[in-house]
């Protein structure tokens, strides 16, 4: 009776309790809701603020001022899918040590304490100690083996590709800067030279004299002339934020060093230098890795041997036995439906598809080498048209100036020449920006980029 009484009491308690926390609840819900925008920007703030320093900038310790390899080499390694590839060779190392590991004794040791019969009062404690090893799984684990190695050369070879592409993305960038620096500077002096002749056409369109057509023919030269430049400055700001975003400053004092870039572009068959690529040399380690899987899969279907071993020792009042035993158990799954058969076709079909992939990145590598190397080919050419054009219009606008002084030429025929000039120059630059850029190409492509800046 007094058990029940106590019982009443205490669920009265636990209620009463309950309804008192359900009104200190509702009192509070009012103040908490008043305050939960202010906390929602707290944390959001100290979220964006955690995620820029998780994310950085990426462009720490380039030494973009010291030389032309330094920055580049500084820049590659800083960069996070470089980072990402290179870790990436520690999970496959990493992998390829635990399925060794499998070949090797395995203990593993066992407690048990406590009350064993509650009836007998019989209480205390065994220990058991096993002990296993693999003698024959019908070249399961050695396959399993061969392809985790392959799967370490593959991804060591996929952070060489990796490296050589982000090393070939930001010597085309530092290319690119160079390339609209040099035809600011290039249509700037245009513009100072023609700075005369402009104030001259203004002056004749102001008075209203002169030939009407040839002042509005003049007039649109000068406006395209100023669009090219406003184009051209256009495209230099988004070189130099392109710079920025790679190496973190821009150059001062470190220039492209294109003699250390053609001195290098190797002179090999085509043939023979895309079998140097570090992407087909991945996908062909990554097929050979697929390959060993496939055989590892296919080995399941066969049986295994392995050496076991039990020790098993009682404490104080326990009622285990002691128990030793060992020797061989072998095991073989005699039906598994179509699971296995599943396994082998999904193996070999992943192993065939790589192997289209190493196909593929050798008939690119080919292509991207051979298209490189025709670019170099037809830019060497065009350099030496432009430079030809450009000394032809300069003396025809030395002989623009003398006739327009005596009457002999009009102002739009002047103007017209130096547009030309500009033209014949600017392509120059260009022209030579992408030879410069197939070059790098090249050497990328066949890997030959990094030890290059100093990448092993």
């Amino acid at each position: 009776m007094k058990f029940c009484m106590s019982s009443i009491l205490l669920i009265g308690c636990v209620v009463g309790l309950s309804a008192c926390q359900v009104k200190e609840s509702a009192v509070l819900s009012f103040n908490q809701e008043e305050d939960t925008s202010q906390v929602d920007q707290v944390q959001g703030a100290r979220e964006v603020s955690e995620l820029l320093d998780f994310v950085g900038t990426g462009t720490r310790g380039v030494k973009v001022n010291q030389s032309f390899a330094i920055a580049i080499k500084d820049a590659v390694l800083a960069d996070p899918s470089v980072k990402s590839a290179e870790k990436e060779v520690a999970v496959k190392e990493a992998a390829a040590r635990q399925t060794e590991a499998r070949k090797d004794f395995n203990y593993t040791a066992t407690a048990l304490g406590g009350v064993e019969d509650v009836t007998d009062e019989t209480a205390g404690v065994a220990v058991i100690l096993n002990a296993n090893r693999l003698l024959y799984d019908g070249g399961a684990i050695d396959a399993s083996i061969q392809a985790e190695n392959f799967a370490v050369e593959a991804a060591k070879q996929k952070y060489l590709a990796t490296a050589n592409e982000r090393a070939v993305y930001y010597t085309h960038s530092w290319i690119e800067l160079e390339k609209y620096n040099a035809l600011n500077k290039l249509i700037e002096g245009r513009l100072g030279v023609l700075n005369p002749l402009l104030e001259q056409l203004d002056k004749v369109a102001a008075a209203g004299v002169g030939d009407v057509s040839q002042v509005a023919a003049a007039q649109r030269t000068v406006f395209m002339i100023q669009a090219e430049q406003k184009d051209v400055t256009e495209k230099l700001a988004q070189a130099e934020l392109a710079f920025i975003n790679g190496f973190g400053a821009l150059p001062k004092k470190t220039a492209f060093d294109s003699d250390l870039i053609s001195r290098a572009v190797p002179k090999l068959s085509i043939s023979k230098l895309a079998e140097t690529s570090p992407g087909l040399l991945a996908n062909y380690f990554a097929y050979r890795s697929a390959e060993a899987a496939a055989v590892a899969v296919e080995a399941q279907d066969k049986f295994s041997v392995a050496f076991e071993a039990k020790l098993q020792r009682p404490f104080a009042d326990s009622g285990y036995d002691s128990d030793e035993t060992f020797g061989l158990v072998i095991n073989k799954k005699f039906y598994r439906g179509d699971q296995l058969k599943a396994q082998i076709q999904r193996a070999h079909a992943a192993a065939e598809s790589q192997a289209e992939q190493v196909r593929a990145t050798y008939r690119e590598g080919k292509r991207v080498i051979s298209s490189s190397r025709q670019m170099i080919k037809a830019m060497r050419s065009a350099i030496m048209l432009a430079n030809e054009n450009a000394e032809v219009t300069r003396d025809e606008i030395r002989y623009l100036r003398k006739q327009l002084i005596i009457g002999g030429s009009t102002l739009d025929s002047v103007l017209s020449a130096e547009a030309r000039l500009y033209d014949a120059e600017s392509k120059e630059i260009s022209f030579l920006a992408d030879s410069r850029k197939a070059e790098v190409t090249i050497l990328g492509a066949t890997g030959k980029l990094l030890p290059l800046v100093g990448i092993k």
